[in-house]
């Protein structure tokens, strides 16, 4: 009698996640690969990689570890939240179906992060895949009369959305300044992304067709990166035109601006538990920041006061 076989971790593993998903109320449920539709909010890259070949082995070998995540998209129909890599795993397997948890979403934002958070750890997130994904998020928070007028405060609202930095967001989006040329050299590798990075910002907008005409004029088959990192080098050297003035700040946008970074933090605040050190120590960081931002909002309306009685006079 052939000896009984022995489960494999992977399979334990499985077993304990689904009961522990029973326990908090959360059951898994097996639909239909048909059913279940790409997320039109989902920008990641969905590549065939080694990392994809790498899940493709798993679920044929493994099964599922973790169940796929999706919310209701119409009668019998399903849009995927997390998991959309494994799902294609299993349509190039021939699997019928795959175990799924339904989740609701109050809001088209709330599905968003939802879908950004489960993605943001994957290994193999290019830069650029992350700045079209914080792109999708400024529309959504547009769409949804969420977006402050000013660049600055967009990029801290969705640093508070995703948990990043708020100078890790500007310079992903500013790689969204470079044109098709140099955004394609980017991503296959043409260009290093330290390169990327300084051609991307605003002020480097002008060089883009000093550097494409140098490189095209200078390309002799040699290393392309160094040669477009000359290029780059030669662009600033060379008579640019001077970038367009930048037109004056409206002062009382300005006040509007510095009102909403003290009522947000004074928000967060409230949100402190300052019977503990850690929350104590970033209350006192967002205290100093409330009186950076109180002084220079006196200062801008002593500013704007002032204009107004010289107009009176004149």
């Amino acid at each position: 009698m052939a000896a009984k076989k022995s489960p494999s971790i992977f399979s334990t593993l499985q077993k304990t996640t689904e009961n522990a998903a029973a326990v908090n109320g959360e059951f898994a449920r097996q639909l239909p690969v048909d059913a279940l539709e790409s997320n039109p909010l989902n920008r990641f890259s969905m590549a065939e990689d080694a990392e994809f070949l790498s899940t493709m082995s798993s679920v044929e070998k493994d099964g599922f570890l973790d169940d796929i995540i999706v919310t209701p998209s119409g009668e019998n129909r399903w849009r995927i939240i997390s998991g959309h890599r494994r799902v294609a795993a299993a349509k190039k397997l021939g699997k019928t179906t795959v175990p799924c948890k339904i989740r609701h979403y109050e809001d088209t934002l709330s599905e968003l992060r939802a879908l950004m958070g489960a993605n943001l750890h994957r290994r193999n997130l290019t830069p650029f895949d992350l700045a079209r994904q914080l792109e999708t998020l400024r529309e959504v928070l547009r769409q949804e009369g969420k977006l402050p007028e000013n660049v600055k405060d967009q990029a801290e609202l969705m640093a508070q959305q995703t948990e990043l930095s708020r100078a890790t967001v500007e310079r992903y989006l500013d790689l969204l300044n470079l044109d098709e040329t140099l955004t394609e050299w980017a991503e296959s590798g043409k260009m290093t992304m330290t390169d990327a990075y300084e051609l991307a910002r605003q002020k480097n907008r002008p060089l883009y067709p000093i550097v494409e005409e140098y490189v095209a004029k200078n390309d002799r088959g040699e290393d392309f990166p160094a040669l477009v990192h000359r290029a780059i080098a030669w662009a600033k050297t060379a008579d640019t035109p001077a970038p367009a003035p930048k037109p004056a700040a409206n002062p009382l946008r300005t006040v509007e601006s510095f009102g909403r970074s003290v009522r947000r933090s004074t928000a967060q605040l409230k949100g402190l538990d300052l019977s503990g050190e850690a929350d104590k120590a970033t209350a006192r960081r967002k205290l100093d920041t409330c009186l950076s931002n109180l002084e220079e909002l006196r200062r801008t309306v002593l500013a704007l006061k002032s204009s107004l009685e010289e107009q009176d006079e004149d």
